[in-house]
């Protein structure tokens, strides 16, 4: 484990993480992607969504899942996310990942060398029910999240690898807002500086 889950106010440290930025990671339905929005604005950084840069590169996620695979997409995200992790050095942003980018041993390594690495954790039960009604709204497709068992099931694959990463840990994510979860991190990273 990385650090401690918690990162307590007042902590020193000695780099200013957002001098290359903040990472989000979490599992689908934690609101990588609104909060990271949110606090980007807060930081006065650029906005990243590794999913987006995926799309960009390689088409729709659901596309790339229906022609090369899980393997093949996990491949195009592993090389993605890499690249985006190493730009943040010169480029400080707030980078949200998806899900699973965290199992891909490269990708742990380089996020355990990133100054600030924040998981928004929830209760399965939580993330699921926010994915469903994301999904019967048409405003997202999840190929992994096909039922309630696999969709635990991976959800506790994946937990050892975000705790692994995670330089800080905001619990709730899902159950709480995402302005909280935003102004969470950023008061969090102050307290490192």
């Amino acid at each position: 484990m990385r650090a401690p889950l918690m990162a307590p106010a007042g902590t020193s440290s000695p780099a200013d993480p957002t001098a290359t930025g903040v990472v989000l990671v979490g599992f689908m339905g934690s609101g990588k992607s609104h909060v990271g929005t949110l606090l980007a604005r807060r930081l006065g950084l650029p906005f990243v969504d590794a999913d987006a840069l995926v799309e960009a590169d390689a088409g729709p996620i659901a596309t790339i899942f229906e022609e090369r695979g899980e393997t093949g997409f996990r491949e195009v995200e592993r090389r993605v996310v890499l690249g985006a992790l190493a730009d943040l050095a010169d480029r400080p942003a707030v980078l949200s990942l998806g899900g699973g980018a965290v199992s891909h041993t490269d990708v742990r390594a380089a996020l355990r060398a990133a100054p600030f690495v924040v998981w928004l954790d929830a209760p399965v039960e939580v993330l699921w029910r926010r994915v469903t009604r994301a999904a019967r709204r048409g405003r997202r497709v999840r190929p992994l999240a096909a039922d309630e068992a696999t969709f635990a099931a991976l959800y506790e694959r994946r937990l050892p690898w975000y705790e692994e990463v995670a330089t800080a840990v905001f619990r709730g994510a899902g159950e709480r807002s995402p302005e909280e979860a935003a102004g969470w991190v950023a008061d969090t990273l102050r307290g490192r500086r």
